[in-house]
């Protein structure tokens, strides 16, 4: 990445910026944020004002700084993420982007107990039923079968339906009766 892409990196549902590593907890938890999120990937750098300007991390070794982050994503995160981090010099100033992504068959991560959600750009924990909604719609790409439809209750053994939304195939769980498939209990 070089000083140009920095600049160019605003905050958005995948991209975080924070002014110093002061600030680590909050980034994380936008990271943890950004995993839950349907794209299940984002990124925090450190070193970037609100505003966008560069300032820099604090002075010290950059390197140390790397290995504590790295430290704090495998202590906190559960189940882990898959992670990188980047150091780019910015005209003398250090930023430090991190990366993480969620595994596709991993329904949702959590940081340090709590898990967060990513709205825009705005962060915000999870309620427990919000929770258990997202856990069971993400885990339902996973299930075998039998399948049950929520509003007409008709029940089917294996379920194929799939939807092309102009970039990719996906699994469809809608029933003719408006309603939709979920693993039957």
């Amino acid at each position: 990445m070089t000083i140009e892409d920095v600049y160019r990196l605003i905050e958005t549902q995948g991209v975080e910026r924070k002014q110093s590593l002061s600030e680590k907890k909050k980034g994380f938890e936008s990271l943890n944020a950004m995993v839950n999120a349907d794209a299940a990937a984002g990124q925090v750098i450190f070193g970037v004002a609100p505003d966008g300007a560069i300032v820099g991390i604090e002075l010290g070794d950059v390197d140390k700084a790397q290995r504590s982050l790295a430290q704090h994503i495998r202590d906190k995160f559960c189940p882990a993420i898959n992670f990188e981090i980047e150091a780019v010099d910015c005209n003398g100033k250090w930023v430090l982007i991190v990366r993480g992504k969620r595994e596709p068959h991993v329904p949702l991560c959590e940081y340090d107990g709590k898990a967060y959600i990513r709205e825009g750009s705005v962060t915000r924990q999870l309620q427990l039923t919000e929770k258990l909604r997202i856990i069971r719609y993400r885990d339902r790409d996973q299930h075998p079968g039998p399948w049950r439809c929520d509003k007409c209750g008709s029940l089917v053994g294996q379920f194929y339906g799939t939807v092309f939304d102009g970039k990719t195939m996906r699994r469809t769980y809608k029933c003719a009766c408006g309603g939709e498939y979920w693993p039957a209990t």
